[in-house]
């Protein structure tokens, strides 16, 4: 598994878990959750586009 994908994966996962304890509690933290919700999906979505990249300049 790519880099990218594992921490993909965890900071979204760890985002989830704050944005459940957010909603049975204090509000404010969903400023933390959702930020590395979109960050951690953006790494699973964009995972290979560096080689994308380099296969166009080559």
């Amino acid at each position: 598994m790519r880099s990218q994908v594992l921490w993909g994966i965890i900071l979204t996962a760890l985002g989830a878990v704050i944005a459940a304890v957010a909603i049975a509690g204090p509000l404010f933290l969903l400023i933390y959750a959702v930020p590395l919700i979109l960050i951690g999906i953006a790494l699973v979505v964009w995972r290979g586009r560096e080689d994308t990249i380099e296969a166009i300049r080559e």
